[in-house]
């Protein structure tokens, strides 16, 4: 045993409790002070009329307008969902539209019924890795979607500031500070299709100081969108949603105005509501309350609005948001009980930790041999649960019989009949499986709610698809892969995803104890190894098999060919469109459009010099 490992986790163990009272009590002087804030507000804005006033000004309000204006919530619902669905597809996650509008509601049950530490998007992100999918890509997808929705609403933001200049007048420097964040945000995006190296040459110009802190943040924010570059349909269709958005929520407000009675022109709205809306984004108050009623008093009061409609006006609108949020409250009570959210937020934690780790490390992850053996003999188990762990990943009676039902009843199965009752009932124990997928003889699945797979996939006869592990996300296949025969993909507690069109030929192995991603349209002739950990062999006086395992990971670039008996070991990063000649072993990095032979491999030229 490892005395400074030992030590370093003792050391952790003891300062965890201090750490995590020093945060709670952080969290409850924000919370202090947040409402505090509201408490003030609110007590401000009363002083300029009275409760019988705003109450006037509900109760003579036009019901019909009212639910006129409540219906649009629901326009903006499906708005909202379609474009997480668009962004989840662009990311081979497939979800319902109908399991996507009620992880929507529930996540306005957080927002606004139970603030917390748990906020609606960790909710939403919860729900999408909840079923089986990459922790990161769920946040990430949230991430990119809200930061698409705070685009939107800028765009009309900077349209107010410009057109109606007197209306933003009214607060000192507003105009710089939403035309810098829009500028800003405008640059993020676009660092989302601009290559690498030109990013490292940008990087170069904020070395001096006071600027590569800035840089930092933002090189950090655009590398979590790296997983859209490329995908420019889904990202236009998402912006065209968000535009989309922000107009029925600029109606749903003005709805709102006329029947309360507030003889206001829709236009004022188009620049009223954005910047407002922006403004209470700022994290002063506890969900806006106090902030909201003061911004649409200042706002709307010189357009012949009186205060008591302006406060009312507010309470309507929260009060819409707040039914929603009950409603959301329903809908989690009937769904089905399985992880918390916060088991998602504690695996993220740790995934972070993990990586930052790595990154200390350059890159390098200890881990244990995934011993198959002990699993198989572990007196303290029963037979069936060691079968549910080895094959099934998971517990349960019915999930198992169902498990062995199937295979037992179409594994085997030769000829058309085979292919047709494998199409259609391993879709039952695999977590997610797209149209026109075909299974041939024999093909072996362990851990199957972890193995995803997309449209127009073939994967030939006795092939082994392996997603063991456990907190890995598991093994992800694009649309129109094609897996040949005899081909094994396993993770040992690693992750392997093949991208769209990946052609893998017959006798393959591709094994991951950490992550290994082949790119978009690569080919590997037969009986390429791809090996994704090694072994540990520093001592001499144990045996190399239980001195544990390291592991970096593997990256093969977009359109890469890959020739017979290559190869790749752990670590290694093969750029776009190379090709690896026949035998060769590939251990570093091979840069894009190289051709590469040897062993070790070495780069003999250029794809893209004259003559090549």
């Amino acid at each position: 045993m490892n005395v400074n490992s030992t030590a370093a986790n003792v050391a952790a163990k003891v300062a965890a409790p201090e750490r995590e009272k020093k945060n709670n009590i952080k969290k409850l002087t924000v919370t202090g002070f947040k409402f505090a804030v509201s408490v003030f507000l609110i007590y401000y804005v009363l002083n300029k009329t009275n409760l019988s006033q705003i109450w006037a000004s509900v109760k003579g309000a036009n019901p019909w307008l009212l639910l006129l204006s409540f219906s649009l919530h629901a326009v903006g619902y499906y708005a909202s969902v379609y474009r997480w669905k668009i962004l989840l597809a662009a990311q081979n996650m497939k979800l319902s539209v109908n399991y996507l509008l009620q992880s929507y509601a529930v996540a306005m049950y957080f927002n606004n019924i139970l603030p917390g530490t748990i906020g609606g998007d960790v909710v939403r992100a919860y729900d999408t890795w909840r079923e089986g999918f990459s922790k990161s890509k769920s946040v990430t997808v949230v991430l990119v979607e809200r930061f698409l929705g705070l685009l939107g609403l800028l765009v009309f933001a900077v349209i107010a500031i410009f057109v109606a200049t007197d209306f933003a007048a009214k607060i000192p420097n507003l105009k710089y500070w939403i035309l810098g964040i829009f500028i800003a945000m405008v640059l993020l995006t676009a660092f989302m299709f601009i290559n690498q190296k030109i990013i490292s040459k940008i990087g170069k110009l904020f070395e001096m100081p006071g600027l590569k802190l800035f840089w930092k943040l933002g090189k950090k924010f655009a590398d979590a969108f790296k997983e859209f570059r490329g995908k420019n349909g889904a990202l236009f269709w998402a912006v065209v949603l968000s535009l989309i958005l922000q107009i029925n929520v600029i109606v749903h407000y003005w709805l709102i105005s006329k029947a309360l009675g507030m003889d206001i022109q829709i236009i004022k709205f188009l620049f009223v509501v954005p910047i407002a809306l922006f403004i209470m984004m700022v994290p002063v108050s506890i969900n806006a309350i106090g902030l909201r009623e003061n911004l649409f008093v200042f706002f709307l009061v010189p357009y012949g609005a009186t205060v008591a409609q302006c406060i009312a006006f507010s309470w309507v609108a929260y009060g819409m948001i707040l039914l929603l949020g009950i409603l959301g409250g329903i809908v989690l009570s009937f769904r089905k009980q399985g992880k918390k959210p916060q088991d998602f937020i504690d695996t993220l934690e740790k995934e972070n930790s993990m990586a930052t780790s790595e990154n200390k490390n350059q890159g390098v992850q200890e881990k244990e041999i995934l011993d198959t053996q002990q699993a198989l003999f572990d007196e303290k188990k029963s037979k069936a649960q060691k079968y549910q762990e080895l094959f099934l990943g998971e517990s349960g009676l019915w999930k198992m019989i169902k498990y062995e039902l199937i295979i037992t009843l179409c594994s085997w199965m030769p000829g058309a009949l085979g292919l047709l009752l494998r199409s259609k009932l391993y879709p039952l124990i695999l977590s997610s499986v797209g149209r026109n997928v075909a299974f041939g003889v024999n093909v072996a699945i362990r851990h199957p709610g972890k193995i995803r797979i997309g449209d127009n996939v073939v994967i030939d006869d006795n092939c082994v698809l392996d997603a063991k592990g456990e907190g890995n996300t598991g093994l992800t296949i694009g649309n129109g892969v094609f897996i040949g025969k005899n081909t094994i993909l396993t993770c040992h507690d690693g992750n392997i995803v093949l991208e769209d069109n990946v052609n893998i030929g017959f006798n393959c192995v591709i094994s991951s104890l950490s992550n290994i991603v082949l790119r978009k349209n690569i080919l590997l002739a037969s009986f390429v190894y791809l090996v994704g950990g090694d072994h540990t062999a520093d001592r001499t006086d144990i045996p190399v098999l239980i001195q544990g395992r390291t592991s970096k990971g593997i990256e093969v670039g977009e359109g890469t060919w890959l020739g017979a008996h290559v190869s790749i070991l752990d670590g290694s990063v093969v750029g776009r469109d190379c090709i690896i000649g026949a035998n060769a072993v590939v251990n570093g990095e091979i840069p894009e459009f190289s051709i590469a032979v040897g062993a070790p491999a070495r780069v003999l030229r250029d794809r893209r010099e004259k003559g090549s």
